[in-house]
């Protein structure tokens, strides 16, 4: 008698292996590419677009993700190159080898948003704020409303940047309301901004209520101006922080200003005199300066102090500046150098 054939079933359990063995192993070959040697093509290209692969872990358990930050650098590209500005004799070029550097300049200013944001999101979760979903839409709504056309909205982030809007809300809006909220509690807590604020209020009650403006500025002020009642002397526009110039130069002659916020802390400025000068506006101001930390340089502290680490071979985090930074010295000395390597092409003045 012959011996019947016996037919062995491959079990369920050994072809999901197998396909385990697999997916694990392009996935490492990914790695390779992408980690190892920094290398991008179509099958590495395809990986990132559907797995989060991670560009940067930010403290324990935050990461920004490869696709994240390609999408970023996608939708900037389509701004810069749907636009037209020979009108104005400015261009955009990221096709040339120079092009090509500016590009990847976006996408480290990109990268170094990300890491912020979700350094933001850590540090306002500490103090127990969250931004859902729901308040990110009742903000956008609540703009919508105010300049109406939603649909006119929708269109136009497509066209600039291929979002639509829940897109918009994750990408911009979000984060915008992360960095808000953490301003207003820092403002609420710390020590030294609410005593800064309160002294710059006595000195405004002072000169509110009819007192000398340079005697107050005397008492009050921190700036090296105070010993001489706060007389900063004549300037154009141009000579004065923005916040300040933008007050003074629409007060009149005589008139004290409301308390300004600038970097450096607050003002008040009072206008003593006005003249044009060889066509030049100038003013005369007196100023009243309590000196305080800013939101900006306290956040720049907490990013110092924040564990990040970069997985792309192009970066590395640099801790004594709280940034991302290129590895490559050509591609350092050329951003560097930017404006100077790039005239005529507008993309160098957004950074």
């Amino acid at each position: 008698m012959k011996k019947a054939k016996v037919e062995k079933k491959i079990k369920p359990r050994t072809i999901a292996y197998a396909f385990l063995v697999i997916a694990l192993v392009y996935v490492m070959v990914i790695c390779v590419f992408l980690y190892g040697f920094g290398k991008r093509n179509f099958l590495v290209d395809g990986a990132v677009r559907y797995l989060p692969f991670p560009a940067a872990v930010v403290g324990r358990g935050a990461f920004v993700s490869v696709r994240e930050l390609d999408g970023n650098l996608s939708a900037v590209k389509r701004f810069y190159e749907s636009q037209d500005f020979s009108d104005i004799g400015l261009r955009v070029d990221f096709t040339t080898g120079d092009g090509q550097k500016r590009l990847k300049i976006k996408e480290k200013d990109i990268f170094n948003k990300l890491i912020e944001d979700r350094i933001i999101e850590h540090l306002a979760a500490g103090r127990g704020i969250t931004i859902t979903k729901e308040m990110a839409s009742q903000n956008v709504q609540r703009e919508m409303d105010r300049y109406g056309n939603g649909s006119e909205v929708e269109k136009t982030l497509d066209g600039l940047y291929g979002w639509n809007i829940e897109e918009f809300k994750e990408k911009i809006v979000k984060p915008d309301m992360y960095r808000d909220e953490l301003d207003k509690s820092w403002r609420a807590t710390e020590g030294d901004f609410v005593k800064a604020e309160a002294k710059i209020s006595e000195a405004r009650k002072a000169v509110d209520s009819g007192k000398d403006f340079a005697e107050v500025a005397e008492k009050y002020s921190e700036g090296d101006s105070a010993k001489d009642g706060g007389d900063l002397g004549w300037f154009t526009a141009d000579q004065m922080m923005p916040e300040i110039a933008i007050s003074a130069f629409m007060m009149k002659k005589g008139d004290h200003s409301d308390v300004i916020e600038s970097p450096i802390g607050f003002h008040l400025i009072r206008i003593d005199d006005k003249k044009t000068e060889d066509g030049v506006d100038k003013v005369k101001i007196r100023q009243i300066m309590v000196r305080t930390k800013s939101f900006a340089d306290w956040l720049l502290e907490q990013e110092k102090d924040m564990d990040v680490r970069l997985l792309l071979k192009d970066y590395y985090w640099d801790k004594e500046t709280g940034s991302v930074r290129f590895k490559d010295a050509e591609m350092d000395e050329f951003e560097k150098n930017l404006d100077k390597n790039s005239a005529g092409d507008i993309s160098v003045m957004f950074q």
